[in-house]
Protein backbone atom coordinates (compact mmCIF):
# COMPACT_ATOMS: atom_id res chain seq x y z
CA UNK A 1 0.00 0.00 0.00
CA UNK A 2 1.32 3.43 -0.87
CA UNK A 3 2.41 5.61 2.04
CA UNK A 4 0.14 8.23 3.47
CA UNK A 5 0.76 11.91 2.72
CA UNK A 6 3.16 13.47 5.23
CA UNK A 7 1.20 16.67 5.63
CA UNK A 8 -0.20 18.64 8.55
CA UNK A 9 -3.29 19.19 6.48
CA UNK A 10 -3.71 15.73 4.95
CA UNK A 11 -7.31 14.84 4.26
CA UNK A 12 -8.41 18.48 4.21
CA UNK A 13 -9.73 18.36 0.67
CA UNK A 14 -13.48 18.19 1.01
CA UNK A 15 -14.12 15.67 -1.75
CA UNK A 16 -11.50 13.32 -0.29
CA UNK A 17 -12.97 13.31 3.21
CA UNK A 18 -14.61 10.27 4.72
CA UNK A 19 -13.53 6.68 5.10
CA UNK A 20 -10.94 6.39 2.33
CA UNK A 21 -8.63 4.50 4.65
CA UNK A 22 -11.39 2.00 5.43
CA UNK A 23 -12.04 1.48 1.72
CA UNK A 24 -8.35 0.77 1.13
CA UNK A 25 -8.31 -1.89 3.80
CA UNK A 26 -11.61 -3.48 2.83
CA UNK A 27 -11.60 -3.49 -0.96
CA UNK A 28 -9.57 -5.95 -2.97
CA UNK A 29 -7.38 -4.27 -5.56
CA UNK A 30 -8.42 -6.61 -8.35
CA UNK A 31 -10.12 -4.50 -11.00
CA UNK A 32 -12.54 -6.11 -13.39
CA UNK A 33 -10.99 -6.92 -16.73
CA UNK A 34 -12.44 -5.20 -19.78
CA UNK A 35 -12.28 -6.95 -23.09
CA UNK A 36 -10.54 -5.52 -26.11
CA UNK A 37 -13.86 -5.04 -27.85
CA UNK A 38 -15.42 -2.89 -25.10
CA UNK A 39 -16.45 0.54 -26.29
CA UNK A 40 -15.51 3.79 -24.59
CA UNK A 41 -19.10 4.35 -23.46
CA UNK A 42 -19.21 0.92 -21.83
CA UNK A 43 -15.94 1.41 -19.96
CA UNK A 44 -16.88 4.94 -18.90
CA UNK A 45 -20.21 3.73 -17.55
CA UNK A 46 -18.55 0.91 -15.62
CA UNK A 47 -16.04 3.39 -14.17
CA UNK A 48 -18.82 5.65 -12.93
CA UNK A 49 -20.68 2.72 -11.39
CA UNK A 50 -17.55 1.50 -9.57
CA UNK A 51 -16.80 5.00 -8.29
CA UNK A 52 -20.32 5.56 -6.95
CA UNK A 53 -20.16 2.17 -5.22
CA UNK A 54 -16.84 3.14 -3.59
CA UNK A 55 -14.97 0.35 -5.37
CA UNK A 56 -12.00 2.63 -5.72
CA UNK A 57 -9.26 0.34 -7.12
CA UNK A 58 -11.69 -0.96 -9.74
CA UNK A 59 -12.83 2.56 -10.60
CA UNK A 60 -9.25 3.77 -11.01
CA UNK A 61 -8.43 0.94 -13.40
CA UNK A 62 -11.58 1.54 -15.43
CA UNK A 63 -10.99 5.28 -15.68
CA UNK A 64 -7.43 4.55 -16.77
CA UNK A 65 -8.70 2.30 -19.54
CA UNK A 66 -11.34 4.82 -20.55
CA UNK A 67 -8.90 7.71 -21.03
CA UNK A 68 -6.71 5.43 -23.08
CA UNK A 69 -9.67 4.91 -25.38
CA UNK A 70 -10.52 8.63 -25.42
CA UNK A 71 -7.69 10.92 -24.30
CA UNK A 72 -9.90 14.01 -24.58
CA UNK A 73 -12.30 12.82 -21.86
CA UNK A 74 -11.90 15.58 -19.28
CA UNK A 75 -14.12 14.00 -16.63
CA UNK A 76 -12.17 10.76 -16.89
CA UNK A 77 -8.85 12.48 -16.19
CA UNK A 78 -10.51 14.35 -13.31
CA UNK A 79 -11.77 11.25 -11.55
CA UNK A 80 -8.62 9.28 -12.31
CA UNK A 81 -6.62 12.04 -10.65
CA UNK A 82 -8.82 12.59 -7.61
CA UNK A 83 -9.28 8.88 -6.93
CA UNK A 84 -5.54 8.32 -7.26
CA UNK A 85 -4.91 11.14 -4.78
CA UNK A 86 -7.50 9.69 -2.40
CA UNK A 87 -5.68 6.36 -2.38
CA UNK A 88 -2.20 7.94 -2.10
CA UNK A 89 -1.21 6.89 -5.64
CA UNK A 90 0.66 10.10 -6.34
CA UNK A 91 2.41 9.19 -9.61
CA UNK A 92 -0.94 8.24 -11.16
CA UNK A 93 -2.54 11.38 -9.80
CA UNK A 94 0.29 13.49 -11.20
CA UNK A 95 -0.05 11.94 -14.66
CA UNK A 96 -3.82 12.41 -14.68
CA UNK A 97 -3.72 16.08 -13.76
CA UNK A 98 -0.89 16.77 -16.20
CA UNK A 99 -3.27 15.58 -18.90
CA UNK A 100 -6.23 17.41 -17.36
CA UNK A 101 -4.55 20.85 -17.37
CA UNK A 102 -3.56 20.36 -21.00
CA UNK A 103 -7.28 20.18 -21.80
CA UNK A 104 -8.50 22.73 -19.23
CA UNK A 105 -5.99 25.09 -17.61
CA UNK A 106 -8.56 27.29 -15.87
CA UNK A 107 -9.38 25.16 -12.82
CA UNK A 108 -7.33 26.11 -9.78
CA UNK A 109 -8.21 22.86 -8.01
CA UNK A 110 -6.63 20.82 -10.80
CA UNK A 111 -3.41 22.83 -10.52
CA UNK A 112 -3.54 22.39 -6.74
CA UNK A 113 -3.78 18.61 -6.90
CA UNK A 114 -1.10 18.47 -9.57
CA UNK A 115 1.24 20.51 -7.38
CA UNK A 116 0.45 18.51 -4.24
CA UNK A 117 1.16 15.24 -6.06
CA UNK A 118 4.43 16.63 -7.43
CA UNK A 119 5.36 17.57 -3.87
CA UNK A 120 4.86 13.94 -2.84
CA UNK A 121 6.80 12.56 -5.83
CA UNK A 122 9.73 14.93 -5.25
CA UNK A 123 9.27 17.22 -8.26
CA UNK A 124 9.62 20.27 -6.07
CA UNK A 125 10.36 22.97 -8.65
CA UNK A 126 7.35 21.96 -10.71
CA UNK A 127 5.22 21.73 -7.56
CA UNK A 128 6.19 25.28 -6.58
CA UNK A 129 5.21 26.62 -10.00
CA UNK A 130 1.92 24.74 -10.14
CA UNK A 131 0.85 25.63 -6.60
CA UNK A 132 1.58 29.26 -7.45
CA UNK A 133 -0.72 28.96 -10.46
CA UNK A 134 -3.43 27.39 -8.33
CA UNK A 135 -3.32 30.22 -5.79
CA UNK A 136 -3.87 32.73 -8.55
CA UNK A 137 -7.22 31.08 -9.32
CA UNK A 138 -10.61 31.69 -7.82
CA UNK A 139 -12.27 28.31 -7.30
CA UNK A 140 -10.40 26.94 -4.28
CA UNK A 141 -12.45 26.09 -1.22
CA UNK A 142 -10.85 27.54 1.94
CA UNK A 143 -9.85 24.15 3.34
CA UNK A 144 -8.18 23.24 0.06
CA UNK A 145 -6.40 26.58 -0.07
CA UNK A 146 -5.06 25.96 3.43
CA UNK A 147 -3.36 22.74 2.34
CA UNK A 148 -1.99 24.38 -0.78
CA UNK A 149 -0.58 27.38 1.07
CA UNK A 150 1.09 25.23 3.71
CA UNK A 151 2.96 23.18 1.10
CA UNK A 152 3.65 26.34 -0.91
CA UNK A 153 5.28 27.88 2.16
CA UNK A 154 7.51 24.84 2.60
CA UNK A 155 8.53 24.98 -1.05
CA UNK A 156 9.22 28.73 -0.94
CA UNK A 157 11.57 28.08 1.97
CA UNK A 158 13.27 25.27 0.06
CA UNK A 159 13.75 27.67 -2.87
CA UNK A 160 15.37 30.27 -0.61
CA UNK A 161 12.39 32.64 -0.80
CA UNK A 162 12.24 33.03 2.94
CA UNK A 163 10.11 36.13 3.45
CA UNK A 164 7.17 35.02 1.28
CA UNK A 165 7.58 31.52 2.71
CA UNK A 166 7.25 32.91 6.22
CA UNK A 167 4.05 34.73 5.31
CA UNK A 168 2.52 31.47 4.12
CA UNK A 169 3.64 29.38 7.09
CA UNK A 170 2.98 31.78 9.93
CA UNK A 171 -0.78 31.76 9.36
CA UNK A 172 -0.78 28.19 10.71
CA UNK A 173 1.21 29.01 13.85
CA UNK A 174 -1.81 28.75 16.15
CA UNK A 175 -3.76 25.92 14.58
CA UNK A 176 -0.68 23.74 14.03
CA UNK A 177 0.73 24.12 17.54
CA UNK A 178 1.75 20.47 17.96
CA UNK A 179 2.48 19.60 14.33
CA UNK A 180 6.17 18.67 13.92
CA UNK A 181 6.23 19.50 10.20
CA UNK A 182 4.98 23.03 10.86
CA UNK A 183 7.49 23.63 13.65
CA UNK A 184 10.29 22.29 11.47
CA UNK A 185 9.09 24.38 8.53
CA UNK A 186 9.05 27.52 10.65
CA UNK A 187 12.50 26.68 12.01
CA UNK A 188 14.06 26.15 8.60
CA UNK A 189 12.50 29.35 7.34
CA UNK A 190 13.63 31.35 10.36
CA UNK A 191 17.20 30.03 10.09
CA UNK A 192 17.21 30.66 6.33
CA UNK A 193 18.04 27.07 5.54
CA UNK A 194 16.66 26.09 2.11
CA UNK A 195 15.45 22.60 2.99
CA UNK A 196 12.25 20.67 3.47
CA UNK A 197 11.62 19.24 6.96
CA UNK A 198 12.24 15.68 5.79
CA UNK A 199 15.71 16.65 4.51
CA UNK A 200 17.04 18.10 7.76
CA UNK A 201 20.13 16.15 8.93
CA UNK A 202 19.52 14.36 12.21
CA UNK A 203 22.25 16.29 14.01
CA UNK A 204 20.58 19.59 13.09
CA UNK A 205 16.97 18.70 13.86
CA UNK A 206 17.04 19.82 17.49
CA UNK A 207 18.26 23.29 16.50
CA UNK A 208 15.63 23.55 13.77
CA UNK A 209 12.90 22.48 16.19
CA UNK A 210 14.05 24.98 18.81
CA UNK A 211 14.13 27.74 16.21
CA UNK A 212 10.65 26.82 15.01
CA UNK A 213 9.17 26.74 18.50
CA UNK A 214 10.68 30.11 19.44
CA UNK A 215 9.54 31.63 16.15
CA UNK A 216 6.02 30.32 16.69
CA UNK A 217 5.96 31.94 20.15
CA UNK A 218 7.13 35.22 18.58
CA UNK A 219 4.42 35.08 15.92
CA UNK A 220 1.79 34.49 18.61
CA UNK A 221 3.05 37.38 20.73
CA UNK A 222 4.37 35.12 23.48
CA UNK A 223 7.39 37.35 23.95
CA UNK A 224 8.84 35.85 27.12
CA UNK A 225 8.80 32.34 25.63
CA UNK A 226 10.19 33.59 22.34
CA UNK A 227 13.09 35.48 23.91
CA UNK A 228 13.96 32.56 26.17
CA UNK A 229 13.92 30.27 23.14
CA UNK A 230 16.18 32.52 21.08
CA UNK A 231 18.64 32.94 23.96
CA UNK A 232 18.80 29.18 24.45
CA UNK A 233 19.31 28.66 20.73
CA UNK A 234 22.27 31.06 20.61
CA UNK A 235 23.75 29.52 23.74
CA UNK A 236 23.43 25.94 22.50
CA UNK A 237 24.24 26.47 18.80
CA UNK A 238 26.49 29.56 18.58
CA UNK A 239 28.22 28.42 15.38
CA UNK A 240 25.20 27.22 13.39
CA UNK A 241 24.45 29.28 10.28
CA UNK A 242 21.33 31.35 10.68
CA UNK A 243 21.13 31.32 14.47
CA UNK A 244 22.61 34.79 14.99
CA UNK A 245 20.60 36.12 12.06
CA UNK A 246 17.37 34.85 13.62
CA UNK A 247 18.21 36.25 17.03
CA UNK A 248 19.21 39.56 15.43
CA UNK A 249 15.95 39.74 13.53
CA UNK A 250 14.03 39.38 16.77
CA UNK A 251 16.23 41.89 18.62
CA UNK A 252 15.91 44.43 15.82
CA UNK A 253 12.38 45.08 17.03
CA UNK A 254 13.26 45.47 20.71
CA UNK A 255 16.99 46.14 21.19
CA UNK A 256 18.56 47.37 17.91
CA UNK A 257 22.08 47.77 19.31
CA UNK A 258 22.17 44.13 20.37
CA UNK A 259 20.68 43.17 17.02
CA UNK A 260 23.59 44.81 15.20
CA UNK A 261 26.03 42.70 17.18
CA UNK A 262 24.13 39.53 16.26
CA UNK A 263 24.11 40.41 12.56
CA UNK A 264 27.85 41.13 12.64
CA UNK A 265 28.45 37.78 14.31
CA UNK A 266 26.33 36.05 11.65
CA UNK A 267 28.37 37.67 8.90
CA UNK A 268 31.59 36.51 10.55
CA UNK A 269 30.32 32.93 10.55
CA UNK A 270 28.38 33.09 7.31
CA UNK A 271 29.61 35.89 5.00
CA UNK A 272 27.17 34.84 2.26
CA UNK A 273 24.12 35.67 4.39
CA UNK A 274 23.03 38.68 2.38
CA UNK A 275 19.95 39.22 4.52
CA UNK A 276 22.11 39.68 7.61
CA UNK A 277 24.07 42.35 5.75
CA UNK A 278 20.89 44.01 4.53
CA UNK A 279 19.35 44.04 8.01
CA UNK A 280 22.52 45.47 9.51
CA UNK A 281 22.53 48.18 6.85
CA UNK A 282 18.93 49.11 7.62
CA UNK A 283 19.62 49.32 11.35
CA UNK A 284 22.61 51.55 10.69
CA UNK A 285 20.45 53.73 8.46
CA UNK A 286 17.90 54.04 11.26
CA UNK A 287 20.79 55.08 13.52
CA UNK A 288 21.68 57.82 10.99
CA UNK A 289 25.00 56.18 10.12
CA UNK A 290 24.81 56.19 6.33
CA UNK A 291 28.54 55.80 5.79
CA UNK A 292 28.61 52.61 7.86
CA UNK A 293 25.44 51.24 6.26
CA UNK A 294 26.57 51.71 2.65
CA UNK A 295 29.19 48.93 2.37
CA UNK A 296 26.93 46.35 4.01
CA UNK A 297 24.01 47.20 1.72
CA UNK A 298 26.16 47.26 -1.40
CA UNK A 299 27.77 43.93 -0.54
CA UNK A 300 24.40 42.33 0.20
CA UNK A 301 22.95 43.51 -3.12
CA UNK A 302 26.01 42.19 -4.97
CA UNK A 303 25.66 38.76 -3.37
CA UNK A 304 21.93 38.34 -3.85
CA UNK A 305 19.04 39.61 -5.94
CA UNK A 306 16.47 39.06 -3.20
CA UNK A 307 13.95 41.72 -2.23
CA UNK A 308 15.45 42.64 1.14
CA UNK A 309 18.91 43.27 -0.31
CA UNK A 310 17.49 45.41 -3.10
CA UNK A 311 15.38 47.34 -0.61
CA UNK A 312 18.30 48.00 1.74
CA UNK A 313 20.58 49.14 -1.06
CA UNK A 314 17.81 51.28 -2.52
CA UNK A 315 17.34 52.98 0.84
CA UNK A 316 21.08 53.63 1.12
CA UNK A 317 21.12 55.11 -2.39
CA UNK A 318 18.15 57.30 -1.46
CA UNK A 319 20.15 58.48 1.53
CA UNK A 320 22.97 59.57 -0.77
CA UNK A 321 20.51 61.38 -3.05
CA UNK A 322 21.11 59.06 -5.99
CA UNK A 323 17.48 58.68 -7.10
CA UNK A 324 18.42 57.38 -10.53
CA UNK A 325 20.11 54.33 -9.00
CA UNK A 326 17.79 53.96 -6.01
CA UNK A 327 14.48 53.69 -7.84
CA UNK A 328 15.33 50.54 -9.88
CA UNK A 329 16.43 48.82 -6.65
CA UNK A 330 13.19 49.68 -4.87
CA UNK A 331 11.19 48.67 -7.95
CA UNK A 332 12.96 45.31 -7.92
CA UNK A 333 12.14 44.80 -4.25
CA UNK A 334 8.45 45.60 -4.81
CA UNK A 335 8.36 43.35 -7.87
CA UNK A 336 9.96 40.42 -6.04
CA UNK A 337 7.67 40.76 -3.02
CA UNK A 338 4.52 42.55 -4.19
CA UNK A 339 2.74 41.96 -0.87
CA UNK A 340 5.31 43.90 1.17
CA UNK A 341 3.82 47.22 2.26
CA UNK A 342 7.19 48.66 3.28
CA UNK A 343 8.68 48.25 -0.17
CA UNK A 344 5.77 49.97 -1.92
CA UNK A 345 5.76 52.83 0.59
CA UNK A 346 9.49 53.41 0.04
CA UNK A 347 8.99 53.33 -3.72
CA UNK A 348 6.15 55.86 -3.46
CA UNK A 349 8.45 58.21 -1.56
CA UNK A 350 11.22 57.79 -4.12
CA UNK A 351 8.86 58.48 -7.02
CA UNK A 352 7.58 61.59 -5.26
CA UNK A 353 11.10 62.91 -4.73
CA UNK A 354 11.83 62.27 -8.41
CA UNK A 355 8.76 64.23 -9.48
CA UNK A 356 6.97 61.14 -10.81
CA UNK A 357 3.63 62.07 -9.27
CA UNK A 358 1.43 59.59 -11.13
CA UNK A 359 3.71 56.70 -10.21
CA UNK A 360 3.85 57.92 -6.62
CA UNK A 361 0.04 58.02 -6.41
CA UNK A 362 -0.19 54.49 -7.76
CA UNK A 363 2.30 53.15 -5.22
CA UNK A 364 0.54 54.96 -2.40
CA UNK A 365 -2.69 53.34 -3.50
CA UNK A 366 -1.03 49.92 -3.47
CA UNK A 367 0.36 50.66 -0.02
CA UNK A 368 -3.08 51.68 1.24
CA UNK A 369 -4.66 48.55 -0.20
CA UNK A 370 -2.03 46.38 1.45
CA UNK A 371 -2.48 48.20 4.75
CA UNK A 372 -6.22 47.58 4.67
CA UNK A 373 -5.94 44.02 3.41
CA UNK A 374 -7.35 44.69 -0.06
CA UNK A 375 -4.98 42.61 -2.14
CA UNK A 376 -5.53 40.37 -5.11
CA UNK A 377 -4.87 37.30 -2.97
CA UNK A 378 -7.37 38.40 -0.37
CA UNK A 379 -9.94 39.11 -3.06
CA UNK A 380 -9.31 35.70 -4.56
CA UNK A 381 -9.71 34.07 -1.16
CA UNK A 382 -13.00 35.90 -0.64
CA UNK A 383 -14.27 34.74 -4.02
CA UNK A 384 -13.27 31.15 -3.26
CA UNK A 385 -15.65 30.56 -0.38
CA UNK A 386 -17.71 27.93 -2.11
CA UNK A 387 -17.17 24.49 -0.60
CA UNK A 388 -18.79 22.30 -3.25
CA UNK A 389 -16.52 21.34 -6.11
CA UNK A 390 -18.07 19.76 -9.16
CA UNK A 391 -16.20 17.73 -11.77
CA UNK A 392 -16.12 19.02 -15.33
CA UNK A 393 -18.95 18.16 -17.63
CA UNK A 394 -19.10 14.60 -18.88
CA UNK A 395 -17.22 14.15 -22.18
Amino acid sequence: MARRPASVLEGALTFLRGSVRRFLLAVLSTAAAVGQSATFDEVAAQAGTARRANRLPEAIELYRQAVQLRASWLEGWWFLGTLSYATYQYPGCETAFHEFVKLDDKRALAWSLLGLCEFETGKYDAALDHLRVSLAGKDLAPEVEAGVRFHYGLLLTRAGLFDPGKRELERYARSGAHEPMLISGLGLNALHQPLLPKDVPAERMDAVTQAGAATRSWILGEIDQAEAGFQQLVKQYPALAGVHYLCGTYLSYVRPDQAMAEFRRELELNPDNSDAGAMLALLLLNAKDLSAAAPYAKRAAAKSSDALSDYAYGQVLLGTGDLRAAIPRLEAAARLEPANLQYHAALAGAYSRAGRRADARLERRVSLDLATGITDSVAAQTAATQTTVHPPENR
